[in-house]
């Protein structure tokens, strides 16, 4: 690949997820933010199918290739017509064959899909963090390093608009239909919650990595005042699913920020700093207004998830083993809705994303998620093995393997991959631990100092790029 090349490469990457994060932080009520971030993601996707093309030969990006092929295909499948004798024998059509028959055509050739224009809408959607992991994948291990930082600098902004909002500056609420403050650069406040909890940790990554010249010393104090920042916005947004992962991500930024290869005195001194001052903050800071209100929506007696999860089982029990067909679950919900639990509003998903992919995938969902957990766990504990033998590389996974297990739990309660912007982040990190490691992963063990890395993009400009020895399995 020649330099001119991998630079448009990453300039192509770096775009997507750009545009992903200003544009798609809304829902189904802006249509047009979501055309343009999937408009861009079919150039982006073509410019790298028109691209040399070679799949890295590790084990965890062929099976994360698979997986990415069996969903499309799966997706596609739910459209395609079926002869009237397949799909009058699926569970849960007899209302489609009495509308059928009733219109004087109960022959006629269906699709598994309840509703195909949406399946097709699903698709569409899937373009984004597909052609997200596929720019990722394919870009150098540097170009990675850059992606972080793209996403470090958006939680800085989503976490400075969450402020300005509850200052009064209104006109910063990019999706004004909800009008509420602490959403950021998202429509709902449990996403923004969840992308600063995800991306905090990559904001100390930053700042560790990239102040060379400053005192390491300094680099850790700022990074400590950045997570505790941080750590005060996501209060602001109001959630309590993103307070409750919280946790994970203050770990995740005390690893970083003071990594097992240090010595134990500045291991104790970093990891004592930060959770002196979190310490701190959890005195103070009930005290305010804001997180006072964060703190007592713990204090709910009810949540309507557990109204209508037992419906949404009833509804994968019924349209189980073939599933409804993806993107089908407000009408599939509506149908089987109780009147007990009618409200002038309407539920718009399961709030559960594991729930919501077995009533629209069916099996073939369920074993795909399974897939995933498999997959994720494997290529999670290999890099893991591989960073502590060969101080490889150790933050970017980190931060990648935190940001997903975040996603992951989150996605139990809510949909937070219903979203473009954080399915783009989402893809981001899985494609960071699919990649084969390389010469260029290669760190001091102090980690910060930055030494071995410039002595190794040194030799790359000079030799080209060198690859580890060791492939990652």
């Amino acid at each position: 690949m020649t330099q001119a090349g991998a630079r448009g490469d990453a300039i192509a990457a770096g775009g997507m997820l750009a545009i992903a994060m200003i544009l798609g932080g809304g829902n189904w009520l802006f249509p047009f933010h979501r055309l343009v971030v999937e408009i861009t993601a079919v150039v982006v996707l073509a410019w790298f199918c028109l691209r040399p093309w070679q799949l890295q030969h590790g084990a965890s990006a062929k099976a994360a290739a698979a997986l990415i092929v069996v969903a499309m295909v799966l997706m596609i499948a739910q459209i395609v017509p079926l002869p009237p004798s397949f799909w009058q024998s699926l569970p849960g059509r007899e209302q489609q064959l009495a509308a059928y028959t009733a219109l004087g055509e109960p022959g006629r050739w269906a699709p598994i899909s309840l509703d195909p224009a949406s399946t097709r809408d699903t698709i569409a959607f899937f373009l984004v963090p597909l052609t997200m992991f596929v720019a990722t994948l394919r870009i150098t291990r540097d170009a990675q390093r850059r992606l972080l930082q793209v996403i470090a600098v958006f939680c800085l902004l989503n976490s400075f608009l969450v402020v300005a909002q509850y200052q009064g500056l209104s006109w910063l609420n990019l999706y004004t239909t909800y009008g509420r403050p602490g959403t950021g650069l998202f429509a709902n406040k449990n996403h923004s919650a969840l992308f600063l909890v995800t991306a905090m940790p990559a904001v100390a990554w930053s700042i560790m990595d990239q102040f060379q010249k400053v005192d390491i010393t300094i680099r850790r104090w700022i990074a400590i005042v950045a997570v505790c920042f941080l750590s005060l916005t996501v209060f602001g947004c109001l959630s309590r699913a993103g307070l409750g992962l919280l946790p994970i991500g203050i770990v995740a930024c005390a690893v970083i920020i003071a990594p097992p290869s240090l010595d134990k005195r500045r291991t104790l001194l970093a990891f004592g700093g930060l959770i002196g001052v979190m310490l701190l903050l959890a005195v103070i800071l009930p005290q305010t207004a804001i997180v006072s209100q964060a703190l007592s929506r713990f204090d709910a007696s009810s949540d309507l998830r557990y109204q209508f999860w037992p419906v949404v089982v009833e509804g994968v029990k019924v349209y189980f083993p073939f599933g409804s067909g993806f993107g089908t679950f407000q009408p599939i919900f509506a149908a089987l809705e109780p009147l007990s639990i009618v409200k002038p509003t309407y539920v718009n998903h399961a709030h559960s994303d594991y729930l919501e992919i077995a009533l629209e995938g069916g099996a073939a969902g369920v074993a795909l998620l399974a897939g995933f957990g498999v997959w994720f766990a494997a290529t999670a504990i290999a890099r893991l093995r591989t960073c502590r033998r060969e101080h490889m590389g150790f933050a970017p996974i980190a931060i990648a393997i935190a940001g997903v297990v975040e996603v992951l739990l989150h996605s139990v309660l809510d949909y937070p991959l219903r979203t473009l912007a954080l399915a783009a982040v989402m893809s981001v990190y899985c494609a960071i631990l699919a990649t084969r490691p390389t010469a260029l992963d290669l760190q001091d063990p102090s980690c910060y100092r930055g030494g071995n890395r410039r002595r190794v993009r040194s030799e790359t400009r000079r030799n080209g790029p060198v690859e580890s020895q060791r492939e990652f399995r």
